[in-house]
């Protein structure tokens, strides 16, 4: 598994750890946060669901929809405590049909300047005119919004939780200032929705922001299952309007029965058994005390993701090839994901890792950061 190679190929199930390209390898870089999946229960929800329904409908979303999808909405929003939920392939659909429906031309998206590309690329195609304003700044945004001209509406967004920081954005003053100009705020909970607030309920729970005041994207590939497939959730006025007018809905195919079958055992999993979340954050806080202890600074970040910045992008891939041959799986993050100069590895503890294993992995951290030197 070579820096530059084709992508790597997992050849086992997900889980603490993996076979990949042929290798043992502990998993301290996947999105499955919670361990669902290749959870048995979740596994089983697959296969019967599969066999009643088969593997699509062979109908685009807009025109029918199984049970299975019906009850993953419906579910989905009695969590999120939202009045409705609409359904995406994925998440990066679901934020190009948000801002390409809502917004046009004369309107205004203001935007975190890291934000996901998938933002970045919604507020293209929706024609409205976009700012940009200084990361995790609500002056920033406050300045934008009072000095910037628009004849329409206007849209914030962010992402809740950054993906190569982990920082949370700052949404209880975000949302004050949308409020006071009128603008909807629209929430991307990809790296929250499971993981962060009471419940894993996401950052609008956390701040304690009514959940249909804003809209809230999010994605069942991490927390939830891992499975494709992307979500919109708020007031239903709003979820009636995005089924009429957004293109990445009305014209794609959407999440496969097995997909949304997936998605909703694991949101089950969640909800009934804390004990995924409780493990997940157990490895977290025991992840970040251990990597003190060799000397590394990294934050207690409300999120599992922590960064391990390195700076040289030679250096950081040097790491990433040490840990493979020391059997930790831990990615690293260059140009262009991260700004040049700025490369990182980007660690992701698992509810599925046991302590041991947490130790095992960052005893290699530790090696493989002391052996490839500056």
């Amino acid at each position: 598994m070579k820096s530059g190679s084709a992508t790597a190929v997992l050849d086992a199930p997900q889980a603490g750890r993996v076979r990949m390209d042929g290798r043992e390898l502990l998993m301290l870089g996947a999105n499955d946060y919670l361990g669902l999946a290749n959870h048995p229960a979740v596994v089983a929800a697959v296969k019967e669901a599969v066999s009643r329904h088969g593997v699509g409908t062979g109908i685009n979303p807009c025109f029918a929809r199984t049970p299975v999808h019906a009850r993953l909405e419906a579910e989905l929003a009695d969590f999120l405590g939202t009045e409705a939920v609409l359904l995406f392939a994925s998440c990066s659909a679901a934020n190009a049909g948000v801002l390409s429906a809502l917004a046009g031309e004369g309107d205004a998206i203001f935007s975190d300047r890291m934000n996901h590309a998938s933002i970045i690329d919604g507020c293209r195609l929706s024609r409205a005119d976009a700012f940009v304003y200084d990361y995790r700044s609500p002056q920033s945004l406050q300045s934008q919004l009072l000095t910037r001209f628009y004849a329409g509406k206007a849209i914030v967004v962010t992402d809740g939780v950054f993906s190569m920081e982990g920082h949370l954005a700052p949404l209880a003053q975000l949302h004050a200032a949308t409020q006071a100009h009128g603008a909807l705020l629209v929430i991307d909970d990809s790296h929250a929705t499971g993981v962060v607030g009471p419940r894993g309920a996401g950052c609008a729970a956390l701040f304690g922001i009514d959940p249909d005041a804003v809209l809230t994207t999010g994605t069942f590939s991490k927390a939830l299952g891992g499975a494709p497939g992307g979500f919109v959730a708020g007031s239903r006025e709003a979820i009636d309007r995005l089924r009429a007018q957004a293109r990445p809905f009305i014209f794609t195919s959407g999440m496969s029965v097995a997909d949304a079958a997936a998605s909703l055992e694991a949101l089950r999993q969640l909800r009934d058994h804390p004990e995924h979340l409780d493990a997940l954050w157990n490895n977290t806080r025991s992840f970040r005390a251990l990597l003190r202890e060799r000397g590394f600074e990294v934050e207690d970040a409300p999120s599992p993701i922590t960064p391990l910045p390195v700076g040289d992008a030679a250096r950081a891939r040097a790491i990433h090839e040490r840990l493979l041959e020391l059997g930790v799986f831990v990615p690293a993050m260059t140009f262009p994901i991260v700004a040049k100069d700025d490369a990182r590895l980007r660690a992701q503890p698992s509810a599925a890792l046991s302590p041991r294993q947490i130790e095992a992995a960052v005893d290699a951290i530790a090696r493989a950061f002391g052996e490839c030197a500056r």
